[in-house]
């Protein structure tokens, strides 16, 4: 029974395969699906498939790149939030003076 009236089994299901048959005999027909969306046809790379998937396949994206952007700002603000404090609390000026002068640097200007 459709939840909600909403049939999201893809087409290529046999339906009324006897258990008796195994769990992939009603199955077999299918070459990919996923809920809400019906799978392609085989021997093509997205011949038959509704727009729906299209949609999903954009949202998907999207929310992949935002994901994306907002874990690289996160993490460069609890960088420079680091590097503040480090810098505040004299840390780094005790690990530099510990280690000396970087490459390129001379005593007493970094």
């Amino acid at each position: 029974m459709p939840v909600g009236g909403w049939e999201s089994a893809p087409g290529c299901i046999q339906h009324n395969v006897p258990g008796s048959e195994g769990v992939y005999k009603a199955y077999e027909n299918c070459k990919d699906f996923f809920t809400f969306g019906t799978g392609s046809t085989d021997g093509t790379l997205a011949s038959g498939v509704n727009s729906s998937y299209w949609v999903l396949v954009g949202i998907g994206f999207v929310v992949m790149v935002v994901a994306l952007v907002g874990w690289v700002i996160l993490e460069d603000r609890k960088l420079k939030d680091q590097a503040e404090y480090l810098l505040r609390e004299g840390v780094a000026k005790t690990v530099h003076g510990e280690l000396g002068p970087g490459p390129g640097e001379r005593h007493g200007t970094g």
